[in-house]
């Protein structure tokens, strides 16, 4: 059985937690605080990264890279596009909402930060909404791992204030993430409050 130390407030985590159900895999998962881990976690990956994975007595972190593992490991159904070129579009997609996104979600978290940072994000949501009146997924027609990197931000936004109501594609391609089935047991509490914020 796979073991998961995940945060249950972290998108990083959200996102593992994801592929975990897609994948629907048996596994334990622990819930931690990534401002308070313990040094039994520490031990176990001194880098104090969530969410860490243990399979086959291998201890994978970095949700990129766990993620990654985990569809090349279990590769049914797959989270990767068939062609190279195509992976190649989605390991980009994964990379720059990362530099990106995540990094503008966590300034938003910052009262100094906010106000600019959601600025940001609505100029770039402006621009997806236009490119996905095009294709139904970030990558053309099949969902993938771009879109799970996605999917816990869009969730999220209720609560740092960013209203989708004026992006009609967006919402469109929301609804399509959040009604997967593995989508919504991929949610902590946590999580599962945050549409209600």
């Amino acid at each position: 059985m796979i073991k998961l130390y995940s945060d249950a407030h972290c998108p990083n985590s959200h996102r593992t937690r994801i592929v975990l159900a897609e994948k629907e895999l048996p596994v334990d998962t622990e819930e931690l605080e990534s401002e308070n881990l313990p040094a039994e976690f520490l031990r176990i990956n001194p880098y104090g990264k969530l969410p860490t994975v243990i399979d086959r007595d291998i201890v994978f972190f970095e949700s990129s890279v766990v993620n990654e593992y985990l569809d090349e490991r279990y590769p049914h159904p797959p989270l990767k596009p068939g062609s190279p070129a195509e992976r190649a579009q989605m390991r980009l997609a994964v990379l720059q909402l990362e530099r990106e996104l995540y990094v503008l979600y966590e300034e938003c978290q910052n009262g100094r930060k906010k106000k600019d940072a959601v600025k940001k994000m609505e100029a770039y949501f402006d621009s997806l909404n236009t490119y996905l009146g095009r294709t139904e997924y970030f990558i053309g027609e099949q969902y993938t791992l771009a879109d799970v990197t996605l999917a816990p931000i869009l969730w999220r936004l209720p609560s740092i204030g960013i209203d989708t109501a004026k992006w009609n594609n967006l919402e469109g391609y929301m609804d399509r993430l959040f009604e997967r089935s593995a989508f919504e047991r991929s949610l902590s509490e946590h999580e599962q409050m945050l549409r209600d914020y």
